[in-house]
């Protein structure tokens, strides 16, 4: 794109009729016509001198006076760097811009692919370059009217993560081998909730996948790769019938995740995927021997 300066819009509205209408200036400037809309709506916008049925004209020469007022002086591009091959996700560039998240989110949809100036591609992950995006902000501010002032707010953004550096929920059931239910409801341990990164790739959430995957490996939960028991929990698998309340203690999950897990295991009827009878069925609070709760607990058999 050359770098020649774009035309002011005050200069645009030059050979119009003495009057104008709001849709003259809209043509004439490439504005919307909800963004001229706005600006009629203003109590600064100058008061129409005519009308032509429904439509009201205004003064062609007060009107180019307001776009000099008005029109913003700077590109309004926050702190988006505008030679920047960073990767930004939409909630960098509403942080790095000042602009609200559900406007920045609205763009692509906004300005498509058909539009006249459309809003850079995302790549695979639904990141944009920076320049890009700086770039297209600049281009807008030029010809857009007058914008409130705002200051973004200095924070520690880095890129978005690379796609091959995380994993959604998707590629975490995959992992463990269960349901996206299942791996949904294992994510939801403290341990491995609080790894979830705080943005997100497109519309999912993602963990970083070396540092889950190793928190899984040492979990015993992803399937084929054993794990050595420390001396610890030999000892605790060793030990005496344990309730469930225990076991929900000892895998860090809630009492109601383990009996959720063992109802779901006995309505599903898969024979190698049982929780253990109890050692004491008659008492009310029931206890399971902890080898055997574990094998099932970790994907095996009761038995194995």
């Amino acid at each position: 794109m050359p770098d020649t300066p774009p035309v002011p819009l005050a200069e645009r509205l030059a050979g119009l009729p003495d009057q104008v209408s709001v849709q003259q200036v809209v043509d004439a400037t490439g504005v919307s016509l909800s963004t001229a809309r706005n600006w009629a709506a203003s109590d600064t916008w100058p008061p129409f001198a005519a009308k032509q049925g429904r439509t009201k004209l205004y003064p062609r020469t007060a009107v180019e006076d307001w776009l000099r007022e008005n029109q913003a002086a700077q590109p309004d591009v926050g702190e988006l760097a505008p030679d920047s091959d960073d990767m930004l996700s939409m909630r960098q560039i509403s942080e790095l811009t000042g602009r609200p998240y559900g406007s920045v989110s609205a763009y692509p949809t906004l300005y498509g692919p058909d539009h006249k100036d459309p809003f850079p591609p995302a790549d695979a992950v639904g990141r944009r370059r920076a320049a890009d995006v700086h770039a297209w902000f600049s281009r807008r501010s030029t010809r857009g009217g007058k914008r409130a002032t705002t200051t973004a707010v200095p924070a520690k953004t880095t890129p978005a993560p690379a796609a091959a550096d995380v994993v959604d929920m998707h590629g975490i059931a995959g992992a463990l081998g269960r349901t996206l239910e299942e791996a949904k409801a294992i994510m939801r341990r403290p341990a491995l909730a609080e790894m979830r990164l705080p943005e997100k790739v497109g519309r999912s959430r993602v963990w970083p996948r070396p540092q889950l995957l190793a928190e899984l490996r040492r979990m015993d939960l992803l399937p084929g790769v054993p794990r050595k028991p420390t001396a610890a929990e030999r000892r605790w698998l060793a030990g005496g019938p344990k309730t469930v309340t225990e076991f929900a203690d000892h895998y860090d999950v809630t009492v109601s995740a383990v009996m959720h897990r063992m109802e779901r295991a006995r309505k599903d009827g898969d024979p190698a995927r049982q929780p253990p009878e109890p050692v004491d069925p008659a008492v009310r609070f029931k206890r399971y021997d902890p080898a055997a709760f574990d094998a099932f607990w970790r994907g095996g058999t009761a038995a194995s």
